[in-house]
């Protein structure tokens, strides 16, 4: 019985350690109510996704960064987004930096015609995306602005900031992968592709069957 015991805890360790492993991120809808609005992003380095959708005007993120930061961004579209008379989705950026005294002075151009907009699969979600122009940088402390557009800003677009994995609990994250679903127009039982969400049930039923396998062992033995 003791042995059976161990046996049964090293499998469900063995199941739910990946589990553990997998890398949360923080979806975050971006609603501008005002066009040209500045959105502020805190804690640059750390994994969120922002859900956004040009309405006839750029979008503009803001990062203020007291000291030294890695500055990792990329570009995504939803499969199937671009627009009559491209062959690919068209959201472009351009990241600028505030000087100390006027001004501002262009960092980078992220442009969509550089990209191949391949197709990719997030490990998180399940869902399929279109990767975009992508841009990685040691920046120094200062003011730093991402615009986002298109020749006609229109459309829906998602924006990856960061490369340090989220720390964000299971039931947050899971919040996270609806939003985004909900983001592509899918209903929360589309959420059943995610690996966050079919994986831990796969981990329930094996757990269940040993246990019940476990038990029958046991009665058939106990009553031999």
């Amino acid at each position: 019985m003791f042995k059976q015991n161990i046996l049964f805890q090293t499998v469900v360790i063995f199941f739910f350690a990946p589990l553990l492993s997998v890398f949360a991120f923080t979806a975050v809808t971006e609603q501008i109510a005002i066009p040209y609005e500045i959105v502020t992003i805190n804690d640059p380095e750390t994994e969120k996704l922002i859900l956004g959708e040009l309405s006839e005007a750029p979008e503009m993120f803001e990062i203020v960064a007291d000291g030294p930061f890695s500055f990792a961004v990329e570009i995504r579209a939803l499969p199937g987004s671009h627009v009559s008379g491209f062959a690919e989705p068209q959201f472009s950026g351009i990241i600028i930096k505030q000087k100390e005294t006027r001004g501002v002075a262009e960092v980078a151009r992220l442009k969509a015609t550089d990209s191949e907009w391949s197709e990719a699969r997030d490990k998180t979600t399940g869902l399929a995306y279109l990767a975009g122009p992508s841009y990685f940088e040691q920046f120094e402390p200062g003011t730093y602005r991402i615009e986002i557009s298109t020749p006609e800003n229109i459309g829906k677009y998602m924006l990856m900031f960061g490369s340090k994995s989220d720390e964000a609990g299971y039931f947050k994250t899971l919040g996270s992968i609806k939003a985004v679903y909900a983001f592509y127009g899918l209903g929360t039982l589309a959420m059943f592709s995610s690996p966050y969400i079919h994986y831990p049930i796969g981990i329930f039923v094996l757990i269940i069957l040993i246990a019940g396998t476990w038990f029958w062992q046991r009665q058939t033995k106990k009553y031999a």
